[in-house]
């Protein structure tokens, strides 16, 4: 797969409360995907769609010339101070490539593509984000 993930921890964004127009009761994401297309949008990056799948949120984004496919979910993780809504969230940075590029092995994703490092920036700037890193996708 052409991807990487990224990880972090925080409590902002909903891991408890099911909305009504979620695909399936675990759709967590929807807020995590809003804030990031408006930090993505104040640093000029093209968003055009933000969408639901049974899994999560995702981003469809344009950067420079290159395409990316950013999809995220959370799962709660228990504390001694219970807050609902703390948990590990994930944004797989998914690389769009041409057949040409694809059958010739070319423009894969790469620890330092420009995605990638511009959302760990984004995350490592907010104080109640912990434990950001990434990792190849599995």
């Amino acid at each position: 797969m052409n991807a990487r993930d990224i990880l972090f921890r925080t409590k902002r964004f909903n891991l408890s409360t099911a909305k009504g127009h979620f695909i399936n009761p675990d759709c967590f994401g929807e807020d995590l995907a809003a804030w990031l297309r408006d930090k993505l949008t104040e640093r000029g990056i093209d968003v055009p769609h933000l969408g639901q799948e049974d899994w999560g949120w995702y981003l469809k984004v344009k950067l420079k010339k290159e395409f990316y496919f950013l999809g995220m979910n959370g799962i709660p993780i228990e504390t001694n101070e219970n807050h609902k809504d703390f948990g590990e969230w994930r944004i797989i940075v998914k690389k769009n490539r041409s057949i040409g590029q694809w059958l010739g092995n070319r423009a894969k994703i790469s620890a330092d593509d420009m995605m990638l490092v511009l959302i760990e920036e984004i995350l490592r700037a907010e104080s109640d984000f912990t434990d950001v890193h990434h990792e190849e996708s599995g």
